[in-house]
């Protein structure tokens, strides 16, 4: 949460550099990557699946503080396939663990989670030795961070809520390796509908009010590639999230109007490994 006493922020080059390291490498195994095959294993199958993810995960407010730590993640998924190669799915996402904060002093072990349901429909196209399966739906994401206590410089720190309402637009490439494997990438693109931050600063025991900022501007991106066979997968992934500066709201202190207050542009950034099955 930034005030009118704080400075303007710059968006650093390192995140953009770690995201472009990502497109290099999908796009190099994408190319290189021989497909044979026969194309019905290739095409969106019905049925459930169910997946587990350990990450790096990093969010920053640039210039004003950050939040490092890992986390561990729980994904369910359900698709059904409907006539002319289209398909409905269903996705459920479960991330928890701990993160660092630094920026007003510092403080380690702070508990952070998110959840993220998504629903979409697709369809498959045979194109060549390849099938690639454009998608859209709505997708919502809740995080909640809690920053309780006091920090290294005195600092009291404070409860976060983060909700995200986005529009996912994405396409799945799949090739044969063998007759027993396949490679699947994925890149999606998630456009911001509608966001909304509570930041409950009435946790730091200063007289300060709970505030409301929406946040209108905004986009995501989710890069994966999945090495499948028989019914199990196992590949990395990367989330990104780029959020804009929110609106402003009135900070009062006492029940006096001390100024005003909003959430900072800032960034997430997610890398990881995860396994699923399908059954």
């Amino acid at each position: 949460m930034q005030t009118n006493m704080n400075m303007n922020n710059i968006l650093g080059d390192e995140i953009v550099k770690k995201m472009a390291a990502v497109l290099i490498t999908i796009a190099a195994l994408a190319v290189t990557t021989t497909a044979r095959a026969e194309l019905p294993t290739l095409k969106t199958q019905t049925g459930k699946n169910i997946g587990l993810s350990f990450s790096s995960y990093e969010y920053q407010e640039p210039g004003i503080m950050s939040l490092k730590g890992s986390k561990m993640g729980l994904d369910l998924r359900t698709t059904k396939v409907l006539q002319n190669e289209q398909f409905i799915r269903g996705d459920l996402r479960y991330a928890f663990g701990t993160v660092d904060y630094n920026g007003s002093g510092s403080a380690n072990g702070e508990q952070d989670w998110y959840i993220e349901a998504r629903g979409l429909v697709g369809k498959d196209w045979a194109i060549n030795d390849a099938v690639l399966s454009p998608y859209t739906g709505l997708g919502y994401r809740y995080l909640f961070n809690d920053g309780r206590g006091i920090s290294s410089t005195s600092y009291a720190g404070y409860r976060r809520e983060s909700n995200y309402f986005y529009w996912p637009i994405g396409i799945i490439h799949r090739i044969t390796l063998n007759d027993q494997a396949r490679l699947e990438s994925t890149l999606e693109y998630d456009h911001l509908l509608a966001g909304k931050q509570i930041t409950s600063l009435s946790d730091t025991g200063q007289g300060f009010n709970d505030l409301t900022n929406n946040q209108n501007s905004g986009y995501g991106l989710k890069l994966s590639v999945m090495y499948q066979k028989n019914n199990w997968a196992m590949g990395p992934y990367a989330h990104y999230w780029n959020i804009g500066q929110s609106d402003t709201a009135l900070l009062y202190k006492n029940g006096t109007l001390y100024g005003i207050a909003w959430e900072p542009k800032n960034n997430t950034v997610e890398f990881g490994l995860k396994a699923s099955q399908q059954f």
